[in-house]
């Protein structure tokens, strides 16, 4: 067996903190990743630290970036179990995105869908749950029962299977994983 990771947080930027105001959610950001060290993580954000507006695919590191900054932000880490053919679908798609990253940019008007519950498609633009939702539908691993531009990061936590891998802020999950 092998486990992919989903993680999930509440990043101190004004955006998640707006974001947190209308859904009031604990978490509002979901990333997903396979490193066993739970440094790095995937997912749609913002790519200039400054300026929230330009996003796309993004590879997230514990302790670099916003990470970094905003280490006291609480974080929950799920991991799910999972056979080695799926793991190596979900690599080969992850690896994709990866290779054309460039290519993605963020679903600012899937976002805007959400809160409306109008699902605003487009093959190259996500939210971080709409690509998270994507990964985890095209891997066989979970699927949503709605369309993935309407996912939240608060519906991560109804999949079955799920075990809880910690649960703190992100220094303290450097300092337990990355020591």
């Amino acid at each position: 067996m092998k486990e992919i990771y989903i993680m999930l947080t509440q990043m101190g930027t004004l955006v998640c903190k707006s974001i947190k105001f209308y859904t009031k959610a604990k978490y509002n950001h979901v990333s997903i990743g396979i490193d066993p060290q739970l440094k790095v993580f995937y997912s749609f954000a913002r790519r200039l630290r400054y300026f929230p507006l330009i996003g796309g695919f993004i590879t997230e590191v514990v302790n670099e970036g916003l990470f970094k900054d905003l280490s006291d932000s609480p974080c929950l880490v799920y991991s799910i179990d999972v056979d080695v053919s799926t793991y190596e679908r979900f690599c080969s798609i992850l690896n994709q995105y990866k290779m054309n990253a460039k290519r993605y940019k963020y679903n600012l008007l899937g976002f805007f869908g959400v809160l409306f519950n109008i699902p605003v498609h487009n093959e190259y633009r996500n939210t971080c749950a709409e690509f998270a939702a994507k990964m985890l539908h095209h891997s066989d691993i979970y699927k949503f029962s709605k369309s993935f531009s309407l996912v939240r990061p608060d519906e991560f936590h109804n999949i079955p299977g799920l075990k809880v891998v910690f649960e703190g802020t992100i220094k303290e999950l450097n300092e337990k994983f990355n020591h």
